[in-house]
């Protein structure tokens, strides 16, 4: 008995393209990673890299078996590897990079927004708190000098 394992070169031709689509789908799950990148720029210098970079593959490779599951019928191709990764590829060049900068310029700008208000807003009132918070302590610590001074004169006479 003879499994069926031959696709014809039409739908050899279709699960590639369905493949390219995957691959550019995974692009947009990238750059969900990327935007995590701009709006926490210290993080993308730690470990959450890495971390994110092994989640990205997880998911990838999890569309790719279920791809492979729900429009090839569970078998694995090299085209299809091949088609996820040129769609992927295209769209992170292409439109990827666009929506990238186009996010970059959104979050610059609503962090200068954002800095401007603080500074009008709420720096005023910071450091007020900090003079108010750091005047007793000056006290403290002078009165605790004083007394040492004190009582290291009283032994000595």
């Amino acid at each position: 008995m003879r499994i069926g394992t031959f696709f014809s070169v039409s739908s050899q031709a279709s699960f590639f393209l369905l493949s390219v689509l995957l691959g550019a789908a995974m692009g947009v799950v990238y750059d969900c990673f990327r935007v995590l990148r701009i709006l926490f720029p210290p993080a993308a210098k730690t470990a959450a890299v890495a971390v994110q970079d092994v989640l990205f593959w997880l998911i990838y490779g999890f569309g790719i078996f279920l791809y492979s599951a729900a429009v090839c019928g569970g078998s694995l191709r090299v085209f299809m590897f091949i088609g996820s990764l040129l769609g992927f590829a295209l769209y992170i060049l292409t439109l990827g990079n666009f929506i990238t900068g186009m996010l970059r310029r959104f979050v610059t700008a609503v962090y200068r927004i954002l800095r401007k208000v603080y500074s009008f807003a709420f720096e005023p009132i910071v450091n007020l708190l900090r003079k108010i918070c750091q005047k007793p302590r000056f006290v403290f610590v002078g009165n605790h000098k004083n007394a040492e001074k004190s009582s290291e004169s009283e032994k000595t006479s």
